[in-house]
């Protein structure tokens, strides 16, 4: 555990704030956060799409996580990477997932925290008047949150102007002038400083891996044990029958390996047994 009257220093990379929605929960355990905004992560990727990130969601946190220690000359670096899309269920709902990277550059270790719902504003449409992007703009919540207009190579499309255009009257003056060309492309600016919905998701993840870091592993004990798998095969209350609902944990040490099952105290309900509701 890193708790002490000292907090030790952990770098974060990011030019989009990100220090506001973290630095809280990892004070709690013992880390002081420190931002480094010298290097430029959209050459990382870019939700808008003229940078496609290169590996998977994990890769680019812990890039940033590494890099983070090797600019700012410190042992503990941090990574943040979030991605937006349809809901797991159907699809036709935003959802939003958030990764927090701890990286103990003199261990060779991560931990993560990570969390996913509902929560977010991400959403794009093509409108086609001065109404549907109005209308658009309010469901997004403009102005606190922000809004692109325009595709990368678009001749309105330009982030600066964007984040500049921060009332209602700026928005509709844009709109009317990209209109002259034909449909327009909106879609909310997921980047974290022009995204408070995400900033809260991004706390939540803070939260998931100041609790991994404030917990040792009860062999090695270096910090960040915790689950990391469910293991299904709790009982149908019903029937008895094994089912696809967690019965256990798998908790594991990120550094060291030791792992162990913990048992959850639970039953299925019948509709989620094949048996029962086939």
């Amino acid at each position: 555990m890193s708790l002490s009257s000292h907090p030790q220093r952990v770098c974060l990379l990011t030019r989009h704030r990100k220090a506001s929605a973290i630095a809280s929960a990892l004070d709690r355990v013992g880390y002081a956060v420190q931002e480094l905004v010298s290097f430029d992560t959209d050459t990382l990727g870019t939700f808008s799409g003229e940078i496609e990130r290169q590996g998977t969601m994990r890769d680019a946190a812990l890039a940033k996580a590494h890099l983070a220690c090797e600019l700012g000359g410190s042992r503990y670096g941090l990574g943040s990477e979030g991605s937006f899309g349809g809901d797991p269920f159907l699809g036709i709902s935003g959802w939003g997932r958030e990764l927090l990277v701890w990286w103990d550059a003199e261990l060779g270790y991560a931990v993560e925290g990570f969390v996913q719902g509902p929560e977010t504003n991400w959403q794009m449409r093509e409108v086609t008047s001065v109404e549907d992007a109005l209308r658009f703009a309010c469901e997004a919540g403009f102005p606190v949150h922000g809004l692109l207009l325009g595709r990368p190579g678009e001749a309105h499309f330009e982030k600066a102007r964007d984040e500049a255009c921060s009332n209602e009257a700026d928005f509709t003056a844009r709109v009317k002038v990209a209109l002259g060309s034909g449909p327009v492309w909106l879609q909310t600016d997921m980047r974290a400083h022009r995204n408070p919905t995400r900033m809260r998701m991004i706390g939540r993840a803070a939260a998931a891996l100041a609790e991994r870091l404030a917990t040792p592993c009860p062999d090695c004990s270096a910090p960040g044990y915790g689950p990391l798998e469910a293991i299904p095969g709790a009982p149908c209350e019903a029937c008895g029958t094994p089912t696809q609902v967690p019965k256990a944990e798998c908790w594991a040490c990120p550094r060291c390996g030791h792992d162990e099952q913990r048992p959850l105290a639970r039953r299925a309900s019948p509709d989620r047994c094949d048996r029962c509701n086939p």
